[in-house]
């Protein structure tokens, strides 16, 4: 068994940034790009309108002022549409925002400038507008003029949110070469568990752990690969660790302790996966498991056995795998682990004997301070009294401290305005 800071080190040590990956662009939010976005078109591809309203000539403007100006409408265009006509003096084209602009076009006077009772002229009938602070191209995008054909929209080292991932797909962009999204199997072990659809018989448990993993790992940006539950067989956990192992990261719960059916680290090292760590000074989540499996290409597979209970499998993630998934996706070393801080208890609570204990709390900013309350929490198996924790209380091992004690917590959420 080893101490806390030195599991967290071998974590760090172990992992490795993957290298970037060809992706489709629909599921590269968040990612970074390694490689810049270039256009394969004008944008704007053509001169389109900006507004509705009328496309006209400068010609009939030139002089206009305050008076309206009579123009019979030739054609209708409605966005999409494409016309041969051309507009010349003495006519306009009736148009829509995003419309291409017209032959013979040089401005767009918008709907509400005509003259009352004809703002609804269609081809074949006449419009008066009135225009008095007309301009020649107003209410047109021009050709090219947010980026042209061979431009580099998104430079390398650029963050995809909504935005960039539209710039990009306007830009011709059905894939990108971003940091990688971490490809992480999730298995369960125990022949108690049944799926979360399924009423428990007596003495089963549904699983928990397998949802719960895979939207942890979903929230850090990984993709999560469910395989289900393996029995307590040596023959189903070995066959789904075998499948599992193709990922990037192998995620298991349960079998990790020392009872006759925690068979998940003899099946592990027959598999070629290498122990680093076996067992870790915490509370909840003494036996956790940690090792790599090394393959003759050099890329590797991360392998955590997570304890069954959910609140050390959730304590665990938060703890070791987190920052695995971090290191995995190249995110700076800042962000690789849940923020530190120091907040004052609401409550009294103590630590165990020999290991420090992470006990789950609720977490509110009350100016600049911040005030953690200890939740009612029964123990490991305890889901309820983890599903409201913003943050966890770092007890160290043997601590008893009253209310009002300064402590230091793990910031899991935002912290609730008091």
């Amino acid at each position: 068994m080893i101490d806390l800071a030195d599991a967290l080190r071998l974590v760090e040590e172990t992992a490795s940034p993957l290298p970037p990956r060809r992706e489709l662009l629909g599921r590269s939010f968040g990612r970074v790009l390694a490689e810049s976005v270039r256009s394969d078109i004008d944008s704007p591809a053509w001169d389109r309108a900006m507004m509705d309203g009328f496309a006209v000539t400068a010609a009939d403007f030139a002089v206009s002022g305050e008076s309206p100006v009579d123009l019979e409408v030739v054609v209708d265009l409605p966005a999409g549409c494409l016309t041969d006509r051309i507009v010349s003096p003495g006519t306009a084209a009736r148009i829509m925002t995003g419309a291409a602009i017209p032959a013979g076009a040089d401005a767009v006077v918008p709907v509400e400038r005509a003259v009352e009772g004809t703002a609804s002229a269609a081809a074949g009938s006449r419009v008066r507008l009135v225009e008095p602070s007309f301009r020649d191209g107003q209410h047109i995008a021009r050709q090219g003029t947010a980026f042209a054909a061979g431009d580099v929209v998104l430079s390398a080292g650029s963050r995809l949110t909504a935005a960039e991932i539209g710039l990009a797909a306007e830009a011709g962009a059905t894939h990108v070469v971003a940091s990688p999204q971490a490809r992480v199997a999730i298995l369960s072990t125990g022949s108690e568990l049944v799926d979360a659809a399924a009423t428990p018989a007596f003495g089963q448990t549904r699983n928990t752990n397998g949802p719960m993993v895979a939207a942890a790992v979903a929230l850090l940006g990984g993709e999560p690969i469910p395989l289900g539950i393996a029995k307590d067989r040596p023959e189903a956990i070995r066959a789904a660790i075998q499948q599992g192992l193709a990922a990037d990261v192998l995620l298991l719960s349960g079998g990790v302790s020392a009872g006759d059916f925690d068979l998940v680290p003899g099946i592990l090292a027959d598999c070629g996966v290498e122990q680093v760590f076996h067992k870790v000074r915490l509370k909840p989540g003494k036996p956790v498991w940690f090792g790599r499996l090394t393959r003759h290409s050099g890329q590797s597979t991360l392998v955590f056995g997570l304890p069954g209970n959910p609140a050390s499998t959730l304590v665990c993630f938060d703890l070791f795998v987190r920052p695995a998934l971090q290191i995995l996706s190249g995110a700076a070393a800042d962000d690789w682990h849940l923020p530190r801080s120091r907040a004052v208890l609401r409550a009294g609570c103590r630590g165990a004997g020999g290991r420090p204990v992470f006990l789950p709390c609720r977490l509110e900013q009350a100016g600049e301070r911040l005030i953690a309350e200890p939740l009612r929490w029964t123990g490991s198996s305890d889901v309820r009294g983890l599903a409201g924790a913003s943050g966890l209380v770092a007890v160290p091992a043997g601590a008893d401290y009253e209310a009002g004690a300064e402590v230091e917590v793990l910031i899991r959420t935002a912290p609730c305005p008091e």
